[in-house]
């Protein structure tokens, strides 16, 4: 196994605990004594949640240049994928960059909307676990 296999593999490790972390830590946080506690939770989930969104951006990036399509060319499912993984990941990022910044160190009248949380964890549950396997099956760095 070569160096691009071995840190693609670790890549598809992260982004496949972050998901499933970010996952349980969505349906669990119910259970939580209070407020604080989840959300102490999800400040710690939140960092992971950024370096992972990165790294799903860096490969879905390197996944639809590898895809290419010509202007003539028939549609394949890999540039579908590639394509909508891009869009996906690029739309997700905005949201959870916004609202984690504001929430973060936005101005003290300024308030991030918890529910966009809503969407963006498990959203980003869904990349991170879906773009793990991906890498994780994808074969040697020339492909």
């Amino acid at each position: 196994m070569g160096p691009m296999q071995a840190f693609r593999k670790l890549v598809a490790i992260y982004l496949g605990v972050v998901g499933v972390g970010t996952a349980a830590q969505f349906v669990l946080q119910g259970f939580y004594d209070s407020v604080d506690a989840s959300s102490d939770g999800w400040r710690i989930i939140s960092w992971l949640m950024a370096i992972a969104l990165v790294l799903i951006l860096a490969t879905v990036i390197h996944e639809n240049r590898a895809a290419g399509h010509d202007a003539g060319a028939p549609v394949t499912r890999s540039w579908l994928t590639a394509k909508a993984s891009l869009y996906a990941t690029v739309f997700i990022a905005l949201l959870f960059f916004w609202n984690w910044f504001t929430w973060q160190w936005g101005r003290a009248d300024a308030e991030h909307d918890i529910q966009l949380w809503r969407l963006i964890d498990p959203a980003v549950a869904v990349l991170a676990i879906s773009t793990s396997l991906r890498a994780w099956r994808a074969g040697p760095a020339g492909d």
